[in-house]
């Protein structure tokens, strides 16, 4: 193939690629209100398949696989909102409580830090010019303090549409896993035979990084909430359940995610004292570093195929143009969309 082909199509691909990132970013609201119980059911599917796969063995139906995951999973919830909720409604209220003494303490050393800087004996450009940072660093705190707000209260406010997600995507789960050959056969029946081999073999892989990406991420957090939550017991920490949860949830998002879990325990530990702060910092530290040596490489085993620099830039990239939800999909999104492109280079070109 000549030189010139080559760029027009690589070109071509660039161009359709940038169309489709600026509809996404244009329509982005209305697309996420649309994909969202496809992306849950998804990733539904994808967590209960080996457990149905293992009921298929002891001869249990498809349908009876997916209905027996769901009624143990309703009864696990159930006895999660019975003897779980109630400590994280007790902690979640005790942390509201404690909050305005923080904001006070916190109050009280900042000013204290003011008036030891304007006592110093500093030259006063440098006085100003610390000024100046404190004033740029306590406008960002008050607005991100203020965005979180309006995105608790509006999490609250959409808390039954949530709910009806969930509804609509275990619907959509229990059809992807029961009807999956007749999907399957119905999606390849619209693709020319000439392209059917190169089209399987695509969406193997496809299914495979996702499979990887969802079930080890979720497990992995997991793990990661479970030793974390035992950390803060160990320590004494205050709150120690749901903070571990966090942690935990945090941890699904790539690199940042740890880093974001772990802010509001250091923050409550810092009521107790720096020391208390100091070491769960630690605990968060240590069990970060047995993720990543002992955890992850046994269960994500690096098969998404980006390279860590990839990751860190999608992951921001998706933070910036799609909040909390595109940080959770940038990373198998942008894996899929690697597979895609280099099957199609290497089937024209």
């Amino acid at each position: 193939m000549s030189s010139i082909r080559k760029i027009l199509i690589y070109t071509l691909f660039a161009v359709v690629f940038l169309f489709f990132l600026y509809i996404a970013f244009r329509y982005r609201v209305k697309l996420l209100r649309i994909i969202a119980p496809l992306l849950l059911a998804a990733v539904i599917a994808y967590l209960i398949y080996p457990v149905v796969l293992w009921l298929e063995e002891k001869r249990i139906s498809r349908t009876w696989s997916v209905l027996i995951i769901y009624f143990v999973s309703l009864g696990i919830i159930t006895a999660s909102i019975i003897f779980i909720v109630p400590h994280l409604i007790n902690n979640t209220k005790e942390l509201m409580n404690v909050l305005p003494d923080v904001a006070m303490d916190f109050r009280e050393n900042f000013n204290t830090f003011i008036r030891n800087i304007k006592t110093s004996k500093w030259p006063p450009d440098i006085k100003e010019s610390i000024f100046k940072e404190i004033n740029k660093g306590t406008y960002f705190v008050e607005k991100v303090a203020m965005d979180t707000l309006k995105n608790y209260l509006w999490g609250i406010a959409k808390t039954a549409t949530v709910a009806l997600d969930l509804i609509i995507a275990m619907v959509i789960a229990y059809y992807l896993i029961k009807d999956a050959k007749s999907f399957r056969d119905g999606g390849l029946s619209l693709i020319p035979r000439k392209w059917r081999n190169g089209v399987i073999g695509c969406c193997r892989e496809i299914n495979a990084i996702l499979s990887n990406f969802i079930q080890g991420q979720v497990l992995a957090a997991f793990i990661v909430g479970i030793m974390i939550t035992i950390g803060f017991f160990i320590i004494k920490l205050k709150y120690p359940l749901i903070l571990g949860m966090i942690a935990g949830i945090f941890n699904i998002i790539p690199y940042f995610g740890p880093v974001i879990g772990a802010i509001p325990a250091i923050a409550v530990a810092l009521i107790d004292s720096p020391i208390k702060a100091l070491w769960t910092a630690l605990v968060v530290i240590l069990i970060q570093q047995i993720e990543n040596i002992f955890i992850s490489p046994r269960i994500i085993d690096d098969r998404v195929g980006l390279h860590p620099v990839t990751t860190i830039l999608v992951v921001l990239i998706g933070g910036e143009f799609f909040g909390f939800v595109g940080m959770l999909v940038s990373v198998p999104v942008a894996a899929v969309l690697k597979v895609i492109a280099k099957r199609w280079i290497e089937a024209v070109v």
